[in-house]
């Protein structure tokens, strides 16, 4: 089975071989009443009320709370009133743990005393009422909202505003239900931590992110220091050796883990911690944030940075677990300087939640989850929904708002032994809140991976009614157009018109409040892109109207407010400033910047008016078309020689080529040298991959990481039993790495909008125009360079678009059929109407073999 062409994680093609169909693992919906139909019970007919809500007689105040939700809302939704009473639960809705209702003979697989299956509860109707029943306290909680999110209740974002209460006067429902969820724990998204926390606190609870096993991973070190600051004071032996100084170095403090006082230190503080909170299910043994890992010879001859991060994890995993209170748990993140795999076993109750950015040494994401789990770690995953920034407000620019992306790789890291997830987030739900939403439904139950066009098209019902369908072209714009490339102003001008679509169709009030929260969303975007391309005095122009807009809109939740008007210090923007008195901490009354005046359902229209005004779609005067990945030499269509063009030999991050061998080839050699920017050094040997198109594996027949990152050239070799199509990719952690290109073999890239094209500096390379082409067109990240046809005459000036947009170009008479070339460009140049090629000559040219046998015949 070939891998999908978008990889979970771009560019990382080494995991092809991987079967994803094995990944989608059964959902732990057990169906607990046998093959008898569910029972269908009547909660309320005509406004009136057919059952109680019931809870034991030793129900807890936590209880209570769960019982009163449900009546409240049954309420709510059927205009009835629902009685909170104490029973037995053989009659009524029964709300309690397994244990509050012993006449009962659930039938059930409750296994409260395991410490992954406190979220399980049971959902099952009766003649007589219903069972809403939980293995733990939190887990009735959690039965309470999936059951009246199967009567139609949404919270969909944090606010009141996304808040859908159906209401209907007959109210029945049939279940037989055992849930139990996929993931330990779905902190995905879980909070920002300056936000408004009872909308966040509601939010979780209401849509199952919360969990009763609580697995602590947060950076410690300094904490440790600072419960022992005798301790270290006394001994300074305990600190690593950083540039020959043993000191407390602030946040980024490290230990010289090979000091055996300091390792017992640190053991004896945790079994303190753990008998002092004996409820606790983990402990986290995380380093701290940065670098300054000890230099001494001791701890380098202990092994890599992690091998000493986990050599104290599994110390203490070991303490603690010798205590007799049960199974106590580590936690730990795979990331920065220990990220890598260790090259020592894990301790089983060690658990390491892999990052998925922020890694070093080279490793794929998929690499480091098969790393960890081969050295026995139990996996978890550190993901980003969106790093508490500046720029993930925008459109497709975080993955909390990339469905696709949420699609695959929750059911992916699933399939790879991953029980627990944690996820960055800001307040971005603007761009956001419908992959918020959807992406606990996926941790819970993996099923609901293969619906997610079916959990659009519940949002988009609920949330929008009779403006659904322009809500819908608004949505997949915002969260599901990877395959187009828009420019700013087309992107504020096309959300701007659904928006205006929507409102003329909506006449519910609260659709029409839902809307106003995107249109005052979509006048963000408009004024951050004008900011962004402003400079000088217009540009602090525009980046106060930003602030103060971002800023009066604040409660809406939409924006991540306070990263941008506060933590973000203006974009991270040395041109601009906040002036002191604007300050975020002063008061609004003495603020000029911040205003607390709400928007009016007039200004909200001149908003949408003027920004439908000011900014036009684009209109493409050329089609996209489609092109195949089966290349073979372009030499069949005889085309002239061509000055070469510059072949570039400098790149970042993720790199990708295509080449073409001869039969007595069998191999690469290739020059290397890595590390040339010397302040990232520390990110890894440069990986470099092999793959063939006959390998039926799809796994790479040869592999190469013996390069450093020293600035010093090495020849590495590749060999492969292939002749044909190949390709080669490297990564460099994003340093800078110079590869040289073997003369006669071919050297092609493929340039389209979701490959990776990293070239460092001006390049000049060829295209293939195929006959009949009437126009080229793409897009360009950058405003230099020229192109020229095939008569190499310039048919266009990248200066001349001002900023990266599309480009449009009339192929002139019998100039299809032939190279054109950029000449002299940087950043990257995506081909839209032509095959996405590029070339530094003839020689080196590989095209889609449709195009070579339409345009030179079989």
């Amino acid at each position: 089975m070939d891998w999908p062409a978008d990889d979970p994680f771009p560019g990382n093609k080494p995991m092809r071989a991987v079967i994803l169909a094995t990944t989608l693992a059964l959902s732990a919906v057990i169906d607990s009443g046998g093959a008898a139909e569910p029972v269908e019970v009547a909660l309320a007919e005509g406004g009136r009320t057919r059952h109680a809500v019931v809870i034991g007689p030793g129900a807890t105040e936590r209880t209570k709370e769960a019982a009163r939700d449900l009546a409240g809302y049954l309420e709510r939704i059927s205009g009835a009133t629902f009685e909170v009473r104490v029973g037995d639960g053989t009659t009524g809705l029964a709300v309690g743990e397994v244990g509050d209702f012993p006449a009962l003979d659930l039938d059930a697989d409750f296994e409260p005393e395991d410490p992954f299956r406190r979220d399980d509860y049971l959902l099952r109707t009766h003649e007589d009422g219903a069972y809403l029943i939980g293995a733990g306290e939190l887990a009735i909680h959690l039965a309470v909202w999936d059951f009246l999110h199967r009567l139609g209740y949404r919270l969909y974002f944090l606010t009141d505003t996304w808040e859908i209460v159906p209401e209907r006067t007959d109210l029945a429902v049939a279940l037989d239900t055992f849930e139990q969820p996929d993931y330990v724990t779905r902190q995905a998204p879980r909070g920002a931590p300056w936000s408004d926390l009872g909308l966040w606190n509601r939010w979780r609870l209401r849509n199952r992110v919360d969990a009763s096993f609580s697995l602590q991973t947060g950076h410690v070190y300094g904490r440790i220091i600072q419960a022992n600051r005798e301790a270290f004071d006394e001994n300074p032996d305990y600190y690593a050796l950083v540039d020959g100084e043993r000191k407390d170095g602030g946040a980024n403090t490290k230990f010289c883990i090979s000091n055996q006082g300091l390792r017992q230190l640190v053991i004896d503080w945790a079994v303190r911690e753990t008998e002092d909170n004996p409820e606790r299910d983990s402990l986290s043994m995380d380093p701290s944030d940065g670098g300054n890992w000890c230099e001494c010879e001791d701890c380098a001859a202990m092994g890599s940075v992690s091998d000493l991060a986990i050599t104290l994890a599994n110390e203490v995993a070991e303490a603690i677990n010798d205590l007799g209170l049960g199974s106590r748990y580590v936690g730990i993140y795979g990331y920065n300087q220990h990220s890598p795999p260790p090259n020592i076993e894990v301790h089983p109750n060690v658990v390491v939640s892999v990052a998925t950015s922020f890694i070093r040494g080279g490793y794929t994401v998929e690499e480091l989850v098969e790393g960890w789990r081969a050295r026995g770690a139990t996996l978890g995953i550190r993901d980003y929904h969106g790093v508490f920034t500046w720029n993930h407000d925008g459109p497709r620019e975080a993955r909390g708002g990339d469905l696709e992306y949420l699609r695959r790789t929750i059911p992916y890291f699933h399939g790879q032994g991953a029980r627990f997830m944690n996820s960055e987030n800001g307040d971005s739900w603007g761009a956001d809140g419908l992959g918020f939403w959807m992406t606990p439904r996926m941790l819970w139950d993996l099923d609901e991976a293969d619906r997610v066009d079916e959990l659009v098209e519940d949002f988009l019902g609920k949330a929008f009614g009779s403006a659904r369908k322009p809500m819908g072209e608004f949505y997949h714009l915002l969260n599901l157009d990877h395959d187009s490339v828009r420019s700013s102003e087309d992107v504020v001008a096309r959300l701007y018109r659904h928006l205006d679509e929507a409102r003329q169709l909506a006449d519910d009030p609260a659709v029409r409040e839902r809307l106003a929260d995107l249109v005052l969303y979509t006048r963000y975007l408009e004024l951050y892109y004008a900011y962004r391309q402003a400079d000088g005095a217009a540009r602090q122009a525009a980046f106060e109207q930003v602030w103060r807009h971002a800023y009066r809109m604040r409660d809406r939740m939409m924006l991540s407010t306070v990263a941008i008007c506060h933590r973000g210090r203006a974009y991270r923007d040395p041109s601009v400033e906040v002036p002191a008195e604007a300050h975020w901490n002063v008061p609004e009354e003495e603020n000029p910047w911040k205003s607390g005046e709400p928007f009016g359902e007039g200004e909200i229209a001149e908003v949408l008016e003027a920004g439908i005004e000011a900014n036009q779609p684009t209109v493409l005067d050329f089609e996209q078309t489609a092109y195949s990945e089966d290349l073979v030499p372009a030499t069949r269509l005889n085309l002239p020689e061509v000055e070469p063009g510059s072949r570039p030999d400098q790149f970042r991050g993720r790199q990708s080529f295509h080449t073409w061998l001869p039969a007595d080839r069998g191999r690469i050699e290739l020059q290397v040298t890595g590390g040339l920017i010397a302040h990232y050094r520390d990110r890894g040997n440069v990986e470099i991959a092999l793959h063939a198109d006959q390998e039926a594996t799809l796994e790479p027949v040869a592999r190469d990481d013996s390069v450093p990152p020293d600035g010093e050239e090495r020849t590495v070799v590749l060999s492969t039993p292939y002749d044909g199509l190949h390709s080669l990719e490297w990564s460099d952690g994003n340093d800078m790495t110079r590869v040289v290109w073997p003369d006669g073999l071919p050297f092609t890239v493929r340039s389209t909008l979701e490959d990776q094209m990293n070239f460092v500096g001006r390049w000049s390379l060829y295209f293939y125009v195929p006959r009949g082409t009437r126009v080229v067109g793409g897009y360009s990240t950058g405003t230099q360079g020229k192109l020229l046809d095939g008569r190499g005459n310039t048919v266009f000036s990248f200066g001349d678009l001002g900023q990266a947009d599309y480009f449009s170009v009339p192929v002139p008479e019998g100039q299809d059929g032939t190279l054109w070339k950029f000449e002299n460009c940087s950043g990257r140049r995506m081909l839209m109407s032509v095959p996405p090629y590029l070339a530094p000559s003839a020689e080196d040219l590989l095209l889609p073999r449709e195009v070579v046998e339409a345009d030179a015949g079989p």
